[in-house]
């Protein structure tokens, strides 16, 4: 057996045991214990990490950057998010704002602009189109700017075991300011919530997002894998207007040179008009 085959597997008889088991627990179980839940939920993202991290490094011909040595960094992203309805019926408008610290907080980082538009087909699926704006500050260099035409795909399944799922699925097209080339890239997020039973205000979170470029362009965007996120925190809904999520992500950056690992403290605030 050839030494690809092999991890695969390896990465196929580690599920059953791992990240299927954990998923099945927590489904099956129907503990109200919120500590439990959020250790369950831990556990599943880390099974899950640790199971599809070897794969999609293999089908996306990364190998050889998971043995790059990697850096590491303390973060600091805010989010705004505002919301509300158009005139037109089901229509909607929407704008993000992104401030991040890098180096403990202590320098900045990149400012997004992200202003879109969205149609609810019902109250569960809805299809988005924004334009990205991003200011970027990279340690030791001088700043740049992207420019970004996206559109979406977000549909909310309907609750298991208490937890609600949301899918959201993006394609990006990519410019950067000086260059030539566009770049597209595809971004696939995984939401799960749970309420609480400390409070009615209060629920769990976790999502994953994937990054994956489909080209490679003349300002160093390479095809295949290119970040990661991981994000596990805890959502409070101060009415039915405001509600904030804090919590801690984990952001894998796939480089040319040195991949980075950054660990994020992050806060996102959310607005519905």
């Amino acid at each position: 057996m050839s030494p690809q085959a092999k991890q695969h597997a390896g990465i196929a008889s580690a599920m059953p045991e791992s990240a299927m088991e954990v998923a099945n627990e927590l489904v099956c179980s129907g503990t109200t214990d919120d500590f439990l839940i959020m250790n369950r939920l831990r556990a599943l993202l880390t099974a899950t990490y640790r199971i599809a991290w070897p794969a999609l490094l293999l089908m996306l011909g990364g190998t050889s950057q998971a043995a790059a040595q990697t850096e590491e960094d303390g973060r600091y992203w805010l989010s705004v998010y505002a919301q509300g309805k158009l005139p037109v019926e089901n229509l909607y408008w929407s704008m993000d704002v992104h401030p991040r610290w890098r180096e403990e907080g202590e320098q900045f980082d990149q400012l997004i602009l992200r202003p879109a538009v969205f149609y609810r087909f019902t109250p569960k699926a809805s299809v988005w189109m924004g334009y990205d704006t991003i200011i970027s500050h990279p340690a030791g260099q001088s700043s740049n700017r992207e420019n970004r035409w996206w559109g979406q795909f977000q549909y909310q399944f309907d609750p298991i075991a208490n937890i609600t799922i949301t899918s959201r699925t993006r394609l990006e097209q990519r410019h950067r300011e000086g260059f030539s080339d566009e770049g597209y890239r595809v971004r696939q997020m995984i939401r799960a919530v749970r309420p609480s039973a400390l409070s009615a205000q209060l629920s769990w979170v976790a999502f994953n997002e994937l990054f994956v470029n489909l080209d490679q362009t003349d300002w160093g965007a390479r095809r295949g894998l290119d970040q990661n996120r991981v994000f596990v925190g805890i959502n409070w809904k101060f009415n039915d207007i405001a509600n904030v999520d804090v919590g801690y992500l984990n952001q894998f950056a796939n480089t040319s040179t040195v991949d980075r690992e950054n660990h994020v403290l992050m806060t996102t605030f959310r607005f519905n008009f």
